[in-house]
């Protein structure tokens, strides 16, 4: 079992054991504690797996996929990322990826810190499957050091939260500026009244069919709901309130939508994303994407005590502190008129 101390602010794993015997410092501590996982469990296995690592990372993701896909279906941010690892590191035998190698190729990457801390981690959850069910020698160490390093020179981590959130004003010029052309294909200025008070995703909108709206109950089944696992995403089924929120009954603009349409919002969501886009350069807006709304929609919620558990329920969300952390953009002012209301 390893043992952590901290030394002048970094953190040391120490590993002694019969067959191992091994030391490294870090900044973090939860790095410090993957790291001597990684050792502890390649000593563990090092009688069952070869002396030497052979065959690629390409024949090593090929299998993974043919072999979990089945299992654990994963979405499509996941296979961009086992691609791209399979175009540009497919062809080093497992041997060659040492930490320098690793560190470099996320450094010629000039993405995001979340983008390559994305990478990092998917490469780590093939290599892991490669040595637990495969016994397969792979250099989970050398991944585990290139981690800490890239975290430590931030080349990998979160993004940034983003805090952009419309103003009443800045949505009254949007939707104005909307249903001043009444002739454009598409309906921008309902999309905006909805989203800025229904935290719904665009595709979520845009996908709900007539049969969907349970004009008694005043909700709206919604299907295929965002989810990592593409299974679980493909079976979903949730019934979501079409609320009526500070003057918008988001039921009578949903319901409410001409009949003759195939479908209330029967639009693709990049032509939507383009429309609202050009509508806000337009007007000299800067900075706001049409997905701030769903963060503003449940910001207002929250603002308003809507619970939780009622507010996840209309989103989406299964892990409440994602929209806490990312969605909640709460605006300091609010805090004062919650406090006056309580008292």
């Amino acid at each position: 079992m390893a043992t952590f101390r901290q030394r002048r602010g970094r953190w040391q794993a120490i590993i002694r054991r019969t067959n191992l015997k091994a030391s490294r410092s870090f900044d973090r501590l939860t790095d410090a504690k993957a790291w001597a996982r990684a050792q502890e469990r390649e000593a563990d296995l090092a009688g069952a797996l070869p002396s030497r690592m052979s065959g690629t990372l390409a024949s090593v993701i090929d299998r993974y996929e043919r072999e979990l896909w089945p299992v654990k279906r994963w979405g499509k941010s996941k296979a961009h990322d086992l691609t791209m690892l399979r175009r540009d590191l497919g062809a080093r035998l497992l041997a060659d990826l040492t930490q320098p190698t690793l560190v470099r190729y996320v450094r010629d990457l000039e993405v995001a810190p979340a983008t390559a801390a994305g990478r990092l981690l998917y490469l780590r959850e093939v290599l892991r499957a490669a040595r637990d069910l495969w016994g397969v020698a792979v250099p989970l160490d050398q991944l585990e050091g290139a981690i800490a390093v890239c975290r430590q020179q931030q080349l990998a981590g979160r993004s940034l939260v983003r805090t952009r959130r419309p103003t009443q004003d800045e949505l009254d010029r949007i939707i104005a500026a909307a249903d001043d052309r009444p002739q454009a294909q598409i309906d921008l200025g309902a999309v905006v009244r909805v989203l800025s008070v229904l935290p719904l995703r665009l595709g979520e909108l845009m996908g709900i069919q007539w049969d969907d709206i349970d004009r008694e109950r005043r909700t709206v089944v919604l299907r295929q709901r965002k989810h990592p696992d593409r299974r679980v995403k493909e079976s979903s089924v949730d019934v979501v309130p079409l609320i009526n929120f500070r003057g918008v009954d988001t039921f009578d603009l949903v319901a409410g939508r001409p009949r003759y349409m195939g479908s209330p919002f029967p639009y693709k969501t990049t032509s939507v994303t383009s429309a609202f886009a050009d509508t806000v350069m337009r007007l000299g807006i800067q900075d706001l994407h049409l997905h701030d709304l769903r963060a503003h929609a449940l910001s207002s919620l929250l603002e308003a005590e809507v619970p939780i558990p009622q507010v996840a329920l209309i989103s989406g969300h299964r892990n409440w502190k994602v929209l806490a952390r990312v969605y909640a953009r709460i605006d300091p002012a609010s805090v004062h008129d919650t406090i006056r209301r309580l008292s």
